[in-house]
């Protein structure tokens, strides 16, 4: 058989798979001929319309025109997670022929739009050529050769219009959400919250802009509460939507991400000492000329090692400001003698809103140091050119700038001692410049694990623990599955439980189906959407989340349908508590709900049921306690966030042991 053209060789929802390559079409008819229709890769799919896919089908419209409709739509279902790749027999790669297909198919969104789902939304008087032309008016969408008309229905399909009251409220401050909206008609008032905790006017948004694309980009808390003045129409897109637009237009994408770096980097360059005094004019400049590079876990931003290479080592004179994101800064040392016996000492850890000068003298001593991420990382650089020519115009900047970098010096003393102790700067003579390895290795633990990366996390005082797992066993009971592991990190007399800490950037939330999504309070949650893929799984630095196998736990089941007397002896032997009896998972037994981008259509309860499900903790959402800490017989385990309880990172830094 001869393979058809591709229609375009561009697939979406790849985000989680970036370096993916597709097949050479020798490739796609070698790993064809090799299939022998054994159908494994059906059964491992968590998609639950591979059910109803047969793998004959599915070979033929990988290398023909003959594609069902049940096949395209699986097809575009299918999210690209890898569980086939492992079950076949004969190691094909079930995924990347997945990928040529999708290649072929096309983008969903240059066909058909359900218009019935479109023309519904619209409000009274309101037709397709007034929806389109309010669109047009939002800048990322005046170009209707970047942007068809065929994607905004597209967009608005999969997206919520809402009509909106005087005096409604479309976000509040403080709370987490990653919805943007679009207005379309009416005016809404933004405040924020006061020192006095009064709410302050900031910004009137009319017709043809938008608002909540912090809480998109950044999925950090909203940042400013939202309330209708007039009557108002507007769309609510999800993020998903969202992200599928930015990816298939670029332009959209490149929009959003010069906003959002050129407001982030001159919120950060106002709140610093260092640019106090600078007219708002020049700030901007300064914020619009820097160039932005984001860093994943463990990749190095520069090294001393390059520190001969100009084109590795960044000037002197060059700014590195941290957007978000946590970095270790370290020195070499002699073989064996630092961390973990390596050539590296940590010297410094830095986090969003800190910066440094270029990796020199960062100690004042003009030597270079290795920068590396510990989370993933977003770095705006301001050029040598770009800070020459400002301190130039600001001298006393340049002064301030100076003093600076004395400062690190002092910071360093304070990071080689040990943590937990005020640090006070007039005894600086008096720090013991070699660390207590025991608290260095609980500031690393802290800081390289990421613990205070988190919002939420479970900790269990060692000196109470009893070690009776009543807190695993009451999550078992209340949840039908445990979310949580009781030995995890231990730093000093606390061990960090094994369980989702509720991430301030939340790398896990990578989802097409919005299977995994936070509430407004903050937590994560699975949510019915979810298919088990295990993406985000795979995505968590910590292994704080688990894919069930839905037969399994139907199987384990078995074993609580037992006797009178197995369920009487049941109840002494594990307690029952206000997390009484343990119950099956609650979306095992009940299809998953589709996705924002996913067709809505009826699913067929039978054929298309869930196969797996993530686990994880999201803070035992909708009880009145946590069951792990309610179930405690002695007050061991409680809930903390970490930069109260232990302390920002550069709080940490300037600690000392006695």
């Amino acid at each position: 058989m001869q393979l058809q053209p591709k229609k375009q060789n561009f697939a979406v929802g790849l985000g989680h798979r970036t370096d993916v390559q597709p097949l050479t079409e020798e490739e796609v008819r070698f790993e064809i001929d090799m299939c022998i229709g054994c159908d494994r890769c059906m059964r491992a799919c968590p998609v639950p319309l591979s059910a109803m896919v047969n793998i004959a089908d599915l070979n033929r419209a990988t290398i023909t025109d003959e594609i069902t409709s049940h096949v395209a739509r699986f097809t575009d279902e299918c999210v690209m997670c890898g569980s086939c790749v492992p079950v076949c027999p004969v190691d094909n790669h079930r995924d990347l022929l997945m990928l040529s297909l999708k290649h072929r198919l096309g983008i969903p969104w240059d066909g058909k739009v359900d218009m019935n789902r479109v023309l519904s939304y619209l409000p009274d008087g309101w037709d397709l050529e007034l929806l389109l032309s309010r669109l047009r008016e939002l800048p990322m969408f005046s170009d209707p050769q970047l942007v068809p008309d065929n994607y905004l229905l597209h967009f608005v399909a999969t997206s919520k219009m809402q009509t909106v009251m005087p005096g409604a409220v479309i976000m509040h401050e403080g709370e987490f959400g990653r919805e943007m909206y679009f207005i379309l008609e009416g005016r809404f008032e933004l405040s924020s919250r006061g020192p006095d905790g009064t709410d302050m006017p900031v910004a009137i948004l009319r017709r043809g802009e938008y608002m909540g694309e912090y809480g998109m980009l950044t999925g950090q808390q909203r940042n400013a509460t939202v309330r209708a003045q007039t009557a108002a129409v507007v769309l609510e897109v999800p993020e998903q939507v969202m992200q599928r637009l930015m990816e298939i237009v670029p332009a959209v994408q490149r929009f959003f991400d010069q906003l959002n770096t050129t407001r982030s980097i001159e919120a950060i360059l106002k709140r610093m000492a260092l640019f106090q005094g600078v007219a708002s004019v020049d700030i901007r400049q300064l914020a619009e000329q820097a160039q932005v590079k984001r860093y994943d876990r463990d990749e190095r931003l520069f090294s001393e090692d390059n520190q001969d290479d100009e084109e590795q080592q960044p000037a002197r004179e060059s700014l590195h400001i941290l957007l978000d994101g946590f970095v270790k800064v370290a020195r070499r040392t002699v073989a064996g003698t630092g961390r973990n016996k390596s050539n590296e000492r940590i010297i410094a850890y830095r986090q969003g809103g800190d910066y440094f000068a270029g990796g020199l003298d960062m100690l004042g001593d003009s030597q270079a140091v290795t920068v590396t991420a510990i989370t993933r990382t977003t770095v705006a650089e301001l050029p040598h050119f770009v800070i020459m020519t400002f301190l130039k115009r600001y001298p006393e900047v340049n002064q301030r700038f100076q003093m600076r970098l004395q400062l690190y010096k002092a910071d360093t003393a304070a990071a080689y001692s040990a943590v937990f102790e005020p640090f006070d700067f007039s005894q600086l003579q008096e720090v013991n410049t070699i660390s207590d390895a025991e608290a260095r290795a609980g500031l690393d633990s802290l800081v390289g694990g990421g613990v205070v990366e988190g919002t939420e996390v479970l900790v269990i005082d060692l000196d109470k623990c009893v070690h009776c797992n009543e807190c695993e066993e009451a999550c078992e009971r209340r949840h039908g599955h445990s979310r949580m592991n009781r030995t995890g990190m231990v730093v000093g007399n606390i061990s960090i439980a094994t369980a989702c800490r509720q991430c301030q950037d939340p790398v896990c939330m990578l989802c097409s189906r919005a299977g995994i999504a936070r509430m407004p309070s903050g937590e994560v949650y699975i949510t019915e959407s979810c298919i088990g893929c295990g993406i985000c799984a795979e995505r968590c630095p910590y292994d704080n989340i688990s894919i069930m196998e839905l037969d399994d736990e139907q199987e384990g089941m078995q074993s609580i349908e037992a006797s009178s007397w197995q369920r009487f002896s049941t109840f002494f032997a594990k307690g029952a508590g206000k997390e009484r009896g343990r119950k099956l998972l609650p979306m095992a037994k009940t299809p998953p709900q589709p996705g924002p981008l996913n067709d809505p259509r009826p699913v067929d309860a039978f054929g298309e049921m869930r196969k797996k499900i993530a686990i994880k903790c999201d803070l035992c959402a909708g009880y009145n306690n946590q069951a792990c800490v309610q179930a405690c017989p002695v007050g061991a385990a409680f809930r903390v966030n970490p930069v109260k309880f232990f302390g920002s990172t550069e709080s940490i830094l300037r600690k000392r042991a006695k």
